[in-house]
């Protein structure tokens, strides 16, 4: 039986935190498009190469804090975005210009078909308000489970997956025909 990507970027953090540093590879291979698509979303075209960089470095060095069995992909992601977090932040504080957080999903990395889909979710998904914005950030792209999103959001489980749901829903509207809201 094969085991589920999840599976293996746990063994993989796991490896890490046993001084296996070879296993970075892995982990990139495994996520590093997700990586670099939270990166991008929040630091910018401009910044999101140093910040997997620094994100990586960070990997290595929390990887012993990491839990063995828990969400991997939401452990990984949740350093990059704190990481360019901590690097949007930092900019600001120098006085620079941040790029503004937003989804940035249609690269040019794409087929013209998918980047024709993408541009499309990233407009039905700047029609959502920020809290349906950022659950649907957290559970898609960070890969967070119900509770990990209340955490976040600081709310009930059960309050989560009603945003979750509803902001699934106008998605579906906004892709579906365009004109609910």
């Amino acid at each position: 039986m094969d085991m589920s990507d999840g599976e293996k970027l746990n063994r993989l953090i796991c490896a890490v935190a046993d001084g296996n540093a070879d296993c970075l590879d892995g982990i990139y291979e495994i996520a590093g498009g997700r990586m670099f698509a939270v990166a991008l979303c929040v630091a910018g075209k401009d910044n999101a190469e140093d910040v997997l960089h620094d994100s990586f470095i960070k990997i290595a060095r929390f990887a012993k804090k990491y839990k063995s069995g828990t969400n991997a992909y939401g452990w990984v992601l949740r350093i990059v975005r704190n990481t360019a977090l901590d690097f949007v932040r930092a900019r600001k504080a120098r006085g620079e210009v941040c790029a503004e957080n937003f989804f940035s999903l249609s690269s040019m990395q794409y087929s013209p078909e998918k980047r024709n889909d993408a541009i499309m979710l990233e407009q039905a998904i700047s029609r959502l308000g920020g809290d349906e914005k950022r659950v649907i950030y957290y559970r898609y792209y960070l890969d967070m489970d119900i509770r990990e999103i209340a955490r976040e959001l600081g709310c009930g489980k059960s309050s989560a997956h009603r945003l979750l749901i509803r902001a699934t829903e106008k998605l579906k509207n906004f892709l579906g025909n365009g004109t609910k809201d």
